[in-house]
């Protein structure tokens, strides 16, 4: 099992694709595994209420990830 402080030794970018993995592995093994939190639902309608009134912007998902991907090269 990687540590704590083998994670501190890695650069953003590695730190970054060790993430990406971890949620790769956590998805694929099913997301009914996993129980949200009381609060996660309210914050997801707020959400969505700003999106539709206009308040919040969205951003399309493959190329915020290729964004912050080459910016932490």
């Amino acid at each position: 099992m990687i540590t704590a402080e083998q994670i501190k030794q890695l650069s953003t970018a590695e730190k970054l694709q060790v993430m990406e993995t971890l949620w790769q592995e956590l998805t694929a093994e099913g997301a009914n595994q996993l129980a949200s939190p009381a609060w996660h639902q309210q914050a997801l309608q707020h959400t969505g209420h700003a999106v539709r009134e206009g308040d919040e912007v969205t951003h399309d998902w493959e190329l915020a990830k290729n964004s912050l991907r080459n910016k932490f090269r």
